[in-house]
């Protein structure tokens, strides 16, 4: 499944946690997410479950995740067209882990049951800039990449797609 949320990405905060004093010894609290990532978490949410699937996904998945960014308007002209056309990538916050930490905890329970069942990120994943800020998420399931072709096991299938690489290569 692949969709299009129009949402400025936002990454995971940390989350806080308070000390109380409890007959004069320092007791550790839960931490917790502060108010605003709340909002914003309940935003994407909103949003996307439109494109929720009928029951939450099983077994392994593959995710794609585009977060662009908005293009900085104190930029040039010349600048922006170079960040719109993809020849410049964002390296400011938020960070991408952080982003995409944001969403798998707003899709766990609604598109899948547990973020961990995310164990590949699909090419072309990270941080763009782009007009208008968006998300652009791309969700497949191990199984269909396999039996499609599109999922890489073995050395020797990644070469029969790709030229060998030379000494040093990935592999």
């Amino acid at each position: 499944m692949k969709f299009t949320i129009i949402l400025e990405p936002k990454g995971q905060k940390r989350a806080r946690g308070r000390a109380f004093l409890v007959d004069g010894k320092a007791i550790a609290g839960k931490p917790r997410k502060d108010e605003e990532q709340l909002l914003e978490e309940e935003k994407l949410l909103t949003l996307m479950y439109a494109h929720r699937p009928p029951e939450p996904l099983q077994g392994p998945l593959m995710l794609g995740v585009k977060a662009y960014l908005p293009i900085p308007k104190s930029k040039s002209k010349k600048w922006q067209a170079a960040a719109l056309a993809g020849e410049i990538r964002p390296t400011t916050k938020p960070d991408l882990d952080n982003c995409i930490k944001n969403l798998k905890d707003v899709c766990t329970g609604v598109f899948w049951l547990d973020d961990k069942q995310v164990v590949e990120y699909l090419p072309g994943t990270g941080k763009y800039y782009g007009e208008p800020a968006r998300w652009e998420i791309e969700i497949e399931m191990m199984e269909k990449a396999v039996s499609a072709g599109e999922f890489v096991r073995t050395k020797a299938e990644w070469e029969a797609r790709h030229s060998a690489p030379s000494a040093g290569g990935l592999f």
